[in-house]
Order: C-alpha cells, then structure tokens, then sequence
C-alpha cells in the first residue's frame, strides 16, 4: 500500500472509532406521563385524629420479638376507614402493618402478618409513622 493511502485511512479509521464511541454513549430517552391538576377524582377524607400513641406487643416466648402494636389515637378519625403502622429499622427495612378503624374508634389492635415480627436483637426501630386513610398522625 503507498503512504498516500495509508495518510487518507489513518483519518477514517478515527472517524469510525469516534462514531462508534458516541453511538456507545447515546443517552436514552425516557418519556414520563404526568396526570393533570384536577384530572383525578377528588378522595380527601377529613381524619379527626391528631396525635397516636404507639405501644408494641412483645411475644411471650422471646420478649425481644415485637409481634404487633396497640395504637391510640386522641380522637376517633371521623370515618370508618384504615390505619397503616410504618416501621422503619436501622438497615432500612420498612415495615407496613395495616387494621381497620371505625369512625369512633380510639384504641386499635396491629398485628404483624405472618413471618414480619421484629427481632430487637437484630435491628433497631428508627421512626414509627401512623396514617389514617391517607392522612399522616403524629406519633408520640
């Protein structure tokens, strides 16, 4: 091959590798719907419970094993409805226990379902969240 040609492919060859490093390094597009403002039907439900108490219920066998937990509320919510226990642990595990709750209801009963008791021994409990049909109580 003369050297003339070898200086006109040595520019292609580069051209073909830059090519091939950009088609590489294409982002791809990710399309996203959004619902309009207004678009969905209105569900708010007007919860009158402010504040929860949160007391766990330890099994009688291992007293380190958290089995449930008995919720007070400060007010009954208003509305028969459900009551959802967040549990977060230190390793970032959440928990989500759920009971039903009537209108006047103040004391609820949450126990775990099958196979998600909490071994204190393990983990510890970070933050303990309570929602009433949507509506996040505080905790105390």
């Amino acid at each position: 091959m003369r050297r003339n040609a070898k200086r006109k492919l040595i520019p292609l060859a580069l051209a073909l590798v830059l090519t091939i490093i950009g088609t590489a390094l294409a982002v791809p597009r990710i399309s996203v719907s959004v619902q309009k403002i207004g678009g969905g039907a209105n569900n708010t439900v007007a919860v009158d419970t402010t504040k929860a108490a949160v007391n766990w219920i330890f099994d009688s066998a291992q007293p380190w094993v958290i089995t449930g937990a008995n919720v007070s509320l400060d007010n009954g919510p208003g509305v028969n409805g459900t009551l959802t226990l967040y549990i977060a642990l230190d390793n970032g595990t959440v928990y989500t226990w759920n009971a039903s709750v009537s209108s006047t209801q103040v004391s609820i009963k949450v126990s775990a379902p099958s196979g998600e008791a909490i071994d204190l021994t393990q983990n510890y409990i970070e933050k303990v969240t309570v929602v009433i049909n949507g509506k996040q109580v505080s905790v105390s």
